[in-house]
């Protein structure tokens, strides 16, 4: 199995951050699109980041910073999503 290594950001209810797209953000599993993947960051600065953007101000409506972690990146729901869900141009990038 490969080892991608890695950071990915969990909110406390709505799942694993998936990525943004026409300003919304999409979490797994609650956004019931798991076809998008998991968003893994490279760096646990460049996570924080995401979690710094998403409870302030610049954000439409801030989440509660105590919701979010970071947690290392799930490689094996990532092969289980690829699996299930063939679509390579959607997987996911390091940020």
């Amino acid at each position: 199995m490969k080892s991608l290594g890695g950071f990915q950001v969990r909110h406390r209810t709505l799942g694993v951050y998936q990525g943004s797209a026409i300003d919304l953000a999409f979490w797994h599993p609650s956004s019931g699109m798991p076809e998008h993947g998991l968003c893994r960051f490279s760096t646990r600065d460049k996570a924080q980041a995401l979690i710094a953007v998403l409870s302030s101000s610049a954000c439409a409506e801030p989440m509660d910073p105590c919701d979010l972690m970071i947690e290392p990146y799930d490689v094996a729901e990532q092969d289980r999503l690829i699996a299930d869900y063939p679509l390579p141009s959607a997987w996911e990038t390091p940020t």
